[in-house]
């Protein structure tokens, strides 16, 4: 079965259904900004009958306590306080919870938090809603895979066998990685950069191989004029692909660079995917002639080989963005 697509900018309040239900091992991540005058803000996992089975719930005005606790009939039970507050006013914010056979394990910005056993089948809960003073920019359900994290100044490098570490330690996961990689049934070789910064460089091992895809979450600041994603050699400098969203322009400008010169560029969208301050999710897909470019989920554009994909050993995004993470 596909997994849930992530959203994208929901409006708050939030109320959504999971689909497939809860089932140990999936996480759910949420990806947001606490408001400037955040009092409080919930996250509830709510199963069909209404009842909550997990209701987490930061409250600045009483202290900065995090209260969990579940409802069941319209009665609260006994609360759990955590006088740790992990959130800051304005400041963006990665939260995973983790479903476990005993608990649900919450971690906030790669930290382990807190974990909250259960009182209520976790295989019945059927929606998540989020409710008070924060905005969104990514929900996303995600089985063994990593999830996308946000923006907080931080640098992860997170793998499938790696993922697991972040619940059972206090401490962010140290950038490592091992270059030999398995591709996943996506096309992607299992690395997950998370929360990098701008400007961005990292070698593509193997290189850009048919059916290979890189996956980038990232969001548009307000101030946004342009950014850009190349696909390089380098050896030579060569960039096969060049994405150069403007958003002043309203355009999305694709290239080739080719011994210090540029090619003929190709600027036709359907539509304009791109806007100031909201997320975005990003895959490029090398095809056997082209690369095929889709944004939240829709094809943009495909851009036909100029130069070979197998030349391709770089990956490198600069200019008016901020990353969430980046996969390949």
């Amino acid at each position: 079965m596909a997994l849930q697509q992530p959203i994208l900018n929901p409006c708050i309040p939030f109320t959504g259904p999971i689909f497939g239900g809860l089932s140990e091992g999936k996480m759910v991540v949420i990806q947001g900004q606490a408001r400037a005058a955040v009092k409080r803000f919930s996250v509830n996992l709510v199963l069909g009958n209404g009842d909550i089975a997990f209701h987490f719930n930061p409250r600045f005005d009483e202290g900065r306590v995090v209260v969990c606790n579940t409802q069941q009939k319209g009665c609260w039970g006994p609360e759990e306080r955590t006088y740790t507050m992990p959130f800051q006013p304005s400041t963006y914010f990665e939260m995973i919870i983790n479903i476990k056979s005993h608990c649900y394990q919450v971690s906030v910005n790669g930290n382990h938090f807190l974990e909250y056993k259960h009182r209520l089948p976790f295989h019945e809960v059927q929606t998540l809603q989020i409710f008070g003073d924060v905005s969104l920019n990514c929900i996303n359900f995600t089985v063994a895979n990593p999830p996308p994290p946000y923006t907080p100044p931080a640098w992860n490098v997170v793998s499938a066998t790696t993922v697991g570490s972040m619940f059972a330690q206090p401490n962010y996961v140290q950038p490592a990685f091992s270059r030999k990689k398995k591709k996943n049934a996506q096309g992607n070789s299992g690395v997950t950069l998370c929360n990098p910064a701008v400007p961005f460089h990292v070698a593509i091992p193997g290189n850009f191989t048919q059916f290979r895809k890189i996956t980038i979450v990232g969001n548009v600041p307000l101030h946004s004029n342009r950014f850009h994603v190349n696909l390089k050699n380098t050896m030579t400098g060569n960039i096969a692909l060049h994405i150069n969203p403007r958003l002043k322009e309203g355009a999305v400008v694709r290239n080739t660079l080719t011994n210090g010169t540029w090619g003929s560029e190709e600027r036709h969208i359907p539509a304009m995917p791109f806007s100031l301050g909201q997320a975005f999710h990003m895959e490029i897909i090398n095809l056997k002639n082209n690369y095929q470019v889709t944004v939240n989920g829709i094809v943009l554009f495909n851009y036909t080989h100029r130069i070979s994909p197998g030349h391709v050993d770089q990956l490198e995004i600069a200019g008016d963005v901020t990353l969430s993470c980046v996969q390949y």
